[in-house]
C-alpha cells in the first residue's frame, strides 16, 4: 500500500512538472508573434491544448486511483467512453483552430494594404491595376482642385492604396481542408454517440446488463473491438506459421544424403505444413466471427426491444469468446510450427 502511494505521489509530481513545462514552453511561443509565423503558432496552440487536455485526464486517473475508485478494465482507469469523448473533444479544438486560422488567412491578405502611392498617372495606375486590388481617387492640391502633370490641367494624377489580389488557389485548398476536416469531425463525433448507444442497449432495461455480459461490463462495442483483436492475433500467428513452414521445408529440401535425417526432417516438414493448415483454418473462423460479432453488435444497437437486444449482445460475446479461442489455437500452431523448424534446423545443421 506504501508503494503505491510513492508512485502515485511520483506520477503527480512527475506530472505537475510536465505540465509547468508545457505551460512555460506555451507562453514563450505565444508571446514572440513578430518572430513567429502564424501557423506556428497555431501548431503550438494545438499542441499546447492536447497536451494540457491529456494532463487533466492523467490528474483524474490518478485522483480515481487514490480514492479506490479506478477501473482497471478501462484506458487510464477511467470510466468507459472517457476515452472516446477526449478524442472527440480534441478534434473539436482542432476543428475550430484550423478552420478560424483558414478563415483568417484567406481573407486577411486581401483586406491589408500593401502600400499607397501618391501623384501616379494613368498609366501608372494601369500599372499597378494589373496586380493588386486598387482604391483610388484624384490628387489634389493644398487650395482643392485637382493635381494634374506638369500642371497643364490636362493629365490628372491620382493617389492610389492598393491591396494584394485574392489567391483563387489558396482559396480552394482552404476549402479542400476544411470540407475533409469537417468531415472527419463529423464521422468521428458520430461515432462517439453511436458507441455511448450500443453501449447503453447493452446494459439493457433496468441497468442490470444484457444476457451474456456481466452488469457493469464491457457493452457490444467493446466485445466487439477484442473479437476484432483476437482475428488479428490469429493472422500474426498464421504469418508466423507460413514463415516457420516455408522454413522447415527448404531447411528439408537441404539436409544431408544421410537417409535417417532426411526422412526424419521430410516428416517433421510436412507436420509443420499441417501445423500451418490448422493455423490457417483457425484465422479464418476468427475472422467469420468477427463478423458475427458485428452484425450482432448492429443488431443490439438498433433493437427495439429488450429480449431482441439480450439476445444480440449475447451473439457478440459468443463470438467474441469463440475467436479468443481460436487466436490461441493459431498461436499454438504456429509455436508448433516454429518448433518443427528449429528441430529441422538442428537436425540436418542449416
Amino acid at each position: 500500500m506504501k508503494s503505491n502511494s510513492v508512485l502515485l505521489l511520483a506520477g503527480a509530481a512527475l506530472l505537475i512538472i510536465s505540465g509547468l513545462a508545457v505551460v512555460k514552453v506555451g507562453v514563450a511561443v505565444l508571446h514572440q508573434p513578430e518572430t513567429i509565423r502564424d501557423e506556428i503558432i497555431l501548431a503550438g496552440v494545438v499542441l499546447i491544448g492536447l497536451a494540457l487536455i491529456v494532463a487533466l485526464m492523467s490528474v483524474l486517473a490518478i485522483f480515481y486511483s487514490a480514492i479506490g475508485v479506478a477501473d482497471p478494465a478501462q484506458p487510464l482507469a477511467l470510466p468507459e467512453g472517457s476515452i472516446r469523448a477526449l478524442i472527440a473533444f480534441s478534434l473539436v479544438l482542432i476543428f475550430v483552430c484550423l478552420g478560424a486560422y483558414l478563415y483568417s488567412s484567406v481573407n486577411g491578405s486581401a483586406l491589408a494594404p500593401v502600400g499607397t502611392e501618391a501623384g501616379l498617372t494613368e498609366v501608372q495606375l494601369s500599372e499597378l491595376k494589373s496586380q493588386f486590388v486598387v482604391a483610388y481617387e484624384p490628387a489634389r492640391k493644398p487650395d482643392g482642385s485637382i493635381q494634374t502633370e506638369n500642371n497643364d490641367g490636362k493629365t490628372p494624377l491620382y493617389n492610389a492604396t492598393y491591396f494584394n489580389k485574392p489567391n483563387k488557389d489558396a482559396a480552394d485548398f482552404a476549402k479542400q481542408i476544411f470540407t475533409t476536416l469537417a468531415t472527419v469531425f463529423v464521422s468521428v463525433v458520430s461515432f462517439y454517440f453511436g458507441s455511448s448507444t450500443a453501449s447503453s442497449a447493452a446494459r439493457g432495461a433496468g441497468g442490470g446488463g444484457a444476457a451474456g455480459a456481466p452488469a457493469g461490463g464491457p457493452g457490444p462495442q467493446s466485445a466487439l473491438s477484442e473479437a476484432k483483436a483476437a482475428a488479428h492475433d490469429a493472422k500474426g500467428a498464421l504469418d508466423r506459421a507460413v514463415d516457420a513452414a516455408a522454413k522447415a521445408n527448404s531447411f528439408a529440401s537441404a539436409a544431408s544424403v544421410d537417409p535417417g535425417k532426411k526422412a526424419a526432417a521430410t516428416a517433421d516438414a510436412g507436420a509443420a505444413q499441417k501445423a500451418l493448415a490448422v493455423a490457417k483454418q483457425a484465422s479464418s473462423d476468427a475472422d467469420q466471427q468477427v463478423q458475427m460479432a458485428s452484425k450482432a453488435a448492429s443488431d443490439a444497437a438498433t433493437a427495439s426491444t429488450d429480449s431482441a437486444k439480450s439476445t444480440a449482445t449475447t451473439a457478440v460475446f459468443k463470438a467474441r469468446d469463440t475467436a479468443k479461442q481460436l487466436a490461441e489455437q493459431a498461436e499454438a500452431s504456429a509455436a508448433e510450427a516454429e518448433r518443427l523448424r528449429d528441430k529441422i534446423k538442428s537436425d540436418t545443421g542449416g
